[in-house]
């Protein structure tokens, strides 16, 4: 046991003090959902990873440009889906696609020609950018529809453990599997753990009345209200988005993380290149970088995150990630090491999968529901993807200065991105205690 204020590294004792009875079902279907989804995206992960290791960054642009169309393409028709289809089958049919979509990239990648093959590579690693994106932005979006904003503070790290765990299996396979298996064979892993979590979200949908009554803080409206009310498209999100402030918030938190992020990515994936010249070795490193993130995410989302979001508010939890940042841009300015690159992306993606992520999944939890599918889905995809797009041009625009004076360049731009993190912070409690103080219909 640690000091008084400090997290208990006991799990049990986690557990037995953040889920309250009812919900703890729900929890473990939920966590496994996201076990199942994650376990699937981070075998083929260093497929994507590799990829971008053997292109020059201005290809790496346009692939990062057809990546920002696609979703820009995709959220309309999401959006049809949702008028169409309740909840439970809107999840099977995104999901059962995405399976599809598979197959046929394995199919395709069988093919004789290499003018076909060539296509299915560039194509396969916008795929897998969208996947990896869109199916976890569906997730989130069901799972901030069925817990309130106090039960995502307590339980949002629990369930976000479940995806790094199934993270850290499909990062294993991958980087056991990297010099036997060619490409296209790794294809054929997430489609049957895609089925499996799709068993795990209808079993979760039929605790949904459950969940609810679990939890006191909700209205007797809400209770019996089984159906999300999202059921428009993209116009209907941007004006949403345009007449909210606090929206806009997250969409500028979530510019400066994507921003941030790919300029990480984009360093990565050259100081790689410069220094391993083997195909296999650069998907072997990627797969034991996701190995070791996953590790260290699996520890801040067990006996950190929650910690912070309780005890030391949102605010704080979504200060990590730019602290963090500060720290390595700071040290690349110095030394832009293969060493030091690598240490800098495990740290940055264990704080920004253990902490940022439940966090910025708590921020939905007091919006209206149809901004939990309508805005969040425009957000993690649009916006996200756009700001990896904006990010790739500068990258590229920047080259030329190279790494040590561009690491400097973006130290103001992390600054800033440290006082939206406070100000949406702050905002997001003030909004949940408004909501705690409602009297119950």
């Amino acid at each position: 046991m640690w000091g008084v204020g400090i997290p208990s590294l006991s799990f049990r004792e986690q557990w037995s003090s953040r889920v309250h009875a009812g919900e703890a079902v729900s929890v473990c279907l939920a966590t496994a959902w996201l076990f199942f989804l994650l376990l699937g995206y981070f075998v083929i992960r260093p497929v994507r990873e590799t990829l971008s290791s053997l292109v020059e960054s201005d290809d790496l642009e346009k692939l990062f440009l057809a990546s920002f169309l696609t979703m820009l393409a995709a959220v309309p028709a999401y959006g049809v889906l949702v008028n169409l289809l309740p909840r439970r089958w809107l999840v099977r049919a995104v999901y059962h696609a995405f399976a599809l979509c598979l197959l046929g990239f394995w199919g395709l990648l069988q093919s004789d020609s290499k003018e076909v093959q060539a296509w299915g590579v560039w194509i396969l690693f916008v795929w897998i950018s969208f996947f990896g994106v869109f199916a976890t932005t569906v997730f989130w979006s069901v799972v901030a529809d069925l817990f309130s904003s106090q039960q995502a503070k307590r339980l949002f790290g629990f369930i976000a453990a479940g995806g790094t765990v199934g993270a850290l299996g499909g990062s294993l396979i991958a980087s056991q599997l990297a010099s036997h298996l060619a490409r296209e064979q790794f294809l054929l892993v997430p489609i049957a753990v895609i089925e499996l979590g799709l068993v795990c979200a209808w079993l979760l949908e039929k605790q949904a009345t459950v969940l609810a009554n679990a939890d006191g803080l909700l209205t007797a409206a809400e209770v019996v209200e089984p159906e999300p009310t999202a059921r428009s498209g993209l116009w209907s999100a941007v004006t949403h988005i345009w007449r909210s402030p606090y929206l806009q918030l997250i969409c500028l938190f979530i510019f400066f993380v994507q921003f941030c992020g790919t300029q990480m990515y984009f360093e990565q994936a050259d100081i790689v290149k410069n220094t391993l010249p083997d195909e296999a070795e650069r998907t072997e490193l990627f797969a034991n970088i996701d190995l070791a993130a996953q590790a260290l995410t699996l520890i801040a989302q067990l006996f950190l995150s929650s910690f912070l979001l309780r005890r030391l508010g949102v605010a704080a939890a979504l200060m990590v990630l730019p602290i963090i940042y500060l720290g390595s841009f700071s040290a690349l300015a110095l030394n832009s090491s293969l060493q030091v690159m690598v240490v800098a992306v495990v740290i940055g993606r264990a704080a920004g999968y253990g902490i940022t992520v439940p966090a910025r999944e708590v921020l939905f939890t007091v919006v209206k529901r149809e901004d939990k599918y309508k805005s969040k889905s425009f957000i993690d995809t649009v916006v996200l993807r756009g700001s990896d797009t904006v990010s790739a041009s500068a990258f590229t625009g920047l080259e030329g200065l190279g790494l040590r004076m561009l690491n400097l360049c973006l130290l103001p731009v992390v600054a800033l991105w440290l006082f939206v993190s406070w100000r949406l912070g702050r905002k997001q409690e003030r909004l949940a205690d408004a909501e705690k103080e409602q009297p119950l219909n």
